[in-house]
């Protein structure tokens, strides 16, 4: 399926957070070494930050009015207002240190607005060996709640947030490259923080939640699979095969586009459409202006480069109702160090359908909390 782009703009950086709440308009944190630049629905620049240290990970507000910031590595951690002004940092005394695959041994690692915008979530490494979960207020910033959680992998994992639709729960997700990947449930009952591992979510990517918050989907790491399970009971709802004509080639991100319907990319660029229920693919998804090319065209200073297709794709993001937000790399790249992308917007009613909302009552949440044994 070809489908026309509404609309491109280049930027320099790339996107490092995007605010999904749809009632603001401060909507997407582009970043390019330490400036940080907020644009609208419309890729227009709304604000600019310039902040003191290399940026490493980036939270906006839920009404785009702050935003938090992890630099140096891990070392410090900075809330600053749409004004600029610092209302809160915390610098870790000791200085970032690199191991292995992560740039400091005690360092911030993720944080994260509530939509509600009375907590801010925050996770910190202690010696590789644990992380602490932590939850802000956001009048004071001081911890309220925290939790120790041993790394389940034993091998200096990197942690990541990923909220689910509902507000109430939180998946946590901690991966080690080749030593696996897990993942828990993440839940704060105004007392204490209740962690649950997942066990059949193992050596897999993150979850990506159905926007109404009733299932979710997961990229298995080891075969060229996609799982679909429902929430919070985790039963296996079926799995498809990537359809990659390259045997090299895997499923990378997904998002739901409709009940029915999903869109998920591969390492190459390629975009397909997904029926749900059968877990079959539907179609490739062709993005006029960046077609899938020869690689050797789009990587011609490269020696070695495997035949095949791909396309400048890096990722996309569910934006609207009807819509999806997606960043090219500027291929061939003009310089060696080349940091320019290209937000392109499309959408349309060929791609998406009915799309069940989130409730207020919070019904899968609440199944969650049940079994946990709280009312």
């Amino acid at each position: 399926m070809l489908i026309l782009p509404k609309h491109e703009r280049k930027i320099d950086g790339g996107i490092w957070a995007i605010n999904h709440t749809t009632n603001s308009e401060w909507t997407i944190a582009i970043s390019c070494g330490q400036k940080v630049t907020l644009v609208d629905r419309n890729l227009s620049p709304k604000y600019e930050y310039q902040l003191p240290d290399e940026i490493s990970c980036l939270a906006i507000s839920p009404k785009g009015d702050l935003l938090a910031a992890i630099m140096a590595n891990g070392n410090h951690l900075a809330i600053v207002t749409a004004e600029n002004q610092l209302v809160f940092e915390e610098q870790l005394p000791n200085p970032p240190v690199e191991v292995s695959h992560l740039h400091n041994k005690n360092g911030f690692q993720d944080c994260w607005f509530d939509a509600d915008g009375v907590r801010f979530w925050c996770m910190k490494l202690i010696e590789m060996k644990q992380v602490e979960i932590q939850i802000r207020d956001t009048s004071s910033w001081q911890i309220q709640r925290q939790l120790l959680l041993k790394d389940p992998l034993g091998a200096g994992s990197s942690f990541s947030f990923h909220p689910h639709p509902e507000n109430q729960i939180l998946a946590l997700y901690a991966a080690a490259g080749q030593h696996g990947q897990q993942i828990y449930w993440l839940y704060d009952d105004g007392t204490r923080i209740h962690a649950v591992e997942v066990p059949c979510l193992y050596d897999t990517a993150p979850p990506e939640f159905h926007p109404a918050g009733g299932e979710f989907v997961v990229i298995n790491n080891s075969d060229r699979q996609i799982s679909r399970f429902s929430f919070p009971e985790c039963n296996l709802l079926g799995i498809c095969e990537c359809p990659c004509p390259d045997s090299d080639d895997r499923f990378s991100y997904s998002t739901y586009l409709s009940d029915d319907r999903l869109l998920i990319n591969t390492g190459n660029g390629r975009m397909y459409l997904i029926d749900i229920e059968k877990m079959e693919m539907l179609d490739e998804l062709i993005l006029s202006g960046h077609e899938p090319r020869p690689s050797q065209e789009l990587y011609p200073n490269l020696k070695d480069v495997e035949e095949g297709l791909c396309s400048d794709l890096d990722r996309f993001y569910r934006f609207d109702s009807d819509s999806i937000l997606s960043v090219h790399s500027q291929l061939p790249s003009p310089k060696p160090d080349s940091k320019q992308k290209t937000l392109v917007i499309f959408g349309g009613k060929e791609l998406f359908g009915s799309l069940a909302k989130v409730q207020e009552s919070a019904p899968y949440s609440k199944l969650f909390i049940q079994s946990l044994g709280i009312s």
